[in-house]
């Protein structure tokens, strides 16, 4: 089953993506998501290994054991939990092996890694409490998904994270409260007896009480990964942004230096176009970069995915610079719109090179991408008259709009 969950753990990391190589935090989240989808696997081995005390019909003889049951059971616990650990890491380590050259100075953020063994353990306590309590060989594994699909639909409470986005960071208190739940559980599942223990052939041990203080102990636990907060936060801008030295300059995160050069040859692009007749920024901002009461930091790029999404909001910022901003009377709205639209989609083709910036929806409605297309291959002075016809349409329809 090993060779299974590292096959699974290297799927999940580079069969959904790649863009997230080079960039430290992307590359973090990158390792831990597959803790979730191999937790599964993993939660229902451990809940398999822990039946087996039901299948062999050893309940009694461990009950009336000398040494307390949690040391009996933490071999059996343990085993598991090694066993996701060592599928975990060769993920872990991969990502830091290619991501190494682009990324820069410094290293896999700890606060996601340990999301991810957190994850793991969890899956395993969960997996090994669920096989003690219940006999059935069917019931346990199903408990298992239940719980970690569970999280797919309480989001308060999640253990993991899609994406790292550098704009944020796992938050200590959420990361901590979830560190404590994961030990209330494996606790529980090495402490807890069976729902009826036979400690002789005439007397039964009723757990029942002793059920309902672990469930209470579980909700209070469940309430403070709650009331925590959301387990990422916004992370402060940094002192000193990496920016380009060209004009206009291009500023990042410094964990996102591998995109500064793609970057700031989109805006090349834009700053080509011949007579000035685009309002370009004097910087242009990654998103986070500036405090969001500032004007324009609503137009300031995000990098989503890769650099294919910068487009967009380097459009956008040029495209409000440039076009005049007013509400246009009813009758001439839709018109006006359209021709805000073509303008907008040949900005983003011009910027990112190729059609490929409007993504599987081609681009704004009612946009024409073939003529995108055509004018992206007419010489500079085409484009820069097909610009001027748009400017002067957008002007002449938008003449009679008041602000």
């Amino acid at each position: 089953m090993l060779p299974l969950l590292i096959a699974l753990d290297l799927a999940m990391l580079f069969g959904r993506s790649t863009w997230w190589i080079g960039v430290w935090p992307e590359a973090s989240a990158a390792a831990q998501l597959p803790a979730f989808f191999f937790g599964i696997l993993l939660g229902g081995g451990a809940a398999w290994t822990a039946g087996r005390v039901h299948r062999a019909g050893t309940t009694e003889q461990l009950a009336a054991a000398m040494q307390p049951r949690w040391r009996i059971e933490l071999p059996v616990w343990l085993s598991s939990l090694i066993f996701g650990l060592i599928a975990y890491v060769p993920g872990v380590a991969l990502a830091f092996i290619v991501s190494a050259p682009d990324a820069g100075p410094g290293f896999l953020w700890p606060s996601y890694l340990l999301l991810g063994a957190c994850l793991i353990t969890l899956s395993v306590s969960i997996g090994h409490l669920a096989g003690k309590l219940w006999q059935s060989r069917f019931i346990p594994p199903i408990a298992v998904a239940v719980c970690l699909f569970g999280q797919v639909m309480v989001p308060p409470i999640r253990f993991y994270v899609l994406s790292g986005h550098v704009q944020a960071e796992v938050s200590p208190s959420a990361l901590i409260t979830r560190f404590t739940l994961t030990l209330l559980l494996t606790a529980m599942a090495l402490t807890l007896p069976p729902r009826q223990v036979v400690r002789d052939a005439g007397w039964r041990l009723n757990t029942a009480p002793i059920r309902g203080i672990a469930a209470a102990m579980l909700f209070s636990g469940l309430a403070t990964v709650v009331t925590a907060g959301p387990l990422l936060v916004a992370r402060p801008a940094p002192a000193d942004p990496l920016c380009s030295d060209e004009s206009p300059r291009v500023c990042v995160w410094p964990e996102n230096r591998k995109y500064l050069g793609t970057i700031d040859a989109m805006v090349a692009r834009l700053v080509a176009l011949p007579n000035g007749m685009l309002k370009l920024p004097d910087t242009f901002y990654e998103r986070g970069l500036r405090d969001a009461s500032v004007p324009e930091a609503g137009s300031d790029f995000q990098i989503l995915a890769g650099p294919v999404s910068v487009p967009f909001f380097l459009s956008s910022a040029v495209t409000a610079r440039t076009v005049p901003d007013c509400e246009v009377p009813q009758d001439v709205e839709q018109q006006f719109s359209h021709e805000v639209f073509r303008l907008d989609a040949y900005l983003q083709v011009r910027t990112f090179g190729n059609a490929a910036a409007l993504g599987e929806g081609g681009g704004p409605p009612g946009v024409d991408i073939k003529e995108i297309v055509q004018v992206i291959h007419l010489p500079e002075s085409g484009q820069a008259d097909w610009i001027k016809d748009r400017l002067t349409a957008i002007r002449q329809i938008g003449a009679n709009c008041h602000g």
